[in-house]
């Protein structure tokens, strides 16, 4: 079997793949909101709220099991408290309605079940989604970010050299004026080298 190379993944093998990470949650992570210097593209805030909205339907989830679990004693007291009631009285008909209520309460129990079992799974694939189009534009970035810099690096060399070669003129040029002007002061004077240098200038 031939090897795998990198021209051969494509989109579904990178999110499989990332599905395996144990990713943060986004939202949640300071890291991932600080890669984005210049503010999030659309498709971001879009899929952070598909992100969102998985999260928070799992605590609602939670929350609506809890409700659903103490109306349940509620109502389950209610039948043991009336249980020795006559038949066709108020109380046996307020046991019967008790009954009724719970047997949806268990249906709704069964679908939040159900339903909390699918969100992970669906948080999971908001998170990689997110992470995938988060990577496209970062990356997209860096790359061409890199260039830059190597681009930059080449013209940082280029202009060292050229300051190097200019400071070494400059130097040269100092010691050239500090010979001439060390020799003619001692020779003519400091006063007739400034007086022959005005006429030059003129």
């Amino acid at each position: 079997m031939a090897r795998k190379t990198y021209d051969d993944i494509d989109y579904e093998a990178l999110y499989n793949e990332l599905r395996l990470i144990n990713i943060p949650v986004l939202i949640l992570d300071k890291g991932w909101h600080d890669m984005f210097w210049e503010g999030k593209p659309k498709e971001i805030q879009k899929l952070e709220k598909e992100l969102t909205t998985a999260l928070k339907g799992q605590g609602k989830v939670k929350n609506d099991r809890e409700e659903l679990n103490n109306l349940k004693k509620v109502l389950m007291k209610q039948i043991l408290e009336n249980m020795d009631a006559e038949e066709n009285s108020a109380a046996s008909k307020k046991v019967e309605k008790s009954r009724q209520l719970i047997d949806e309460i268990n249906d709704k129990l069964i679908l939040l079940e159900d339903r909390q079992l699918d969100l992970p799974e669906e948080i999971q694939d908001a998170n990689a989604r997110l992470m995938m189009a988060g990577m496209r534009e970062v990356l997209s970035t860096t790359v061409q970010n890199t260039e830059d810099i190597e681009e930059l690096e080449t013209e940082i060399q280029e202009m060292k050299a050229e300051l190097k070669a200019k400071i070494l003129l400059r130097v040269q040029k100092i010691e050239e004026n500090e010979v001439v002007y060390k020799y003619l002061n001692k020779t003519v004077g400091r006063g007739f080298v400034r007086k022959y240098e005005e006429y030059l200038k003129s």
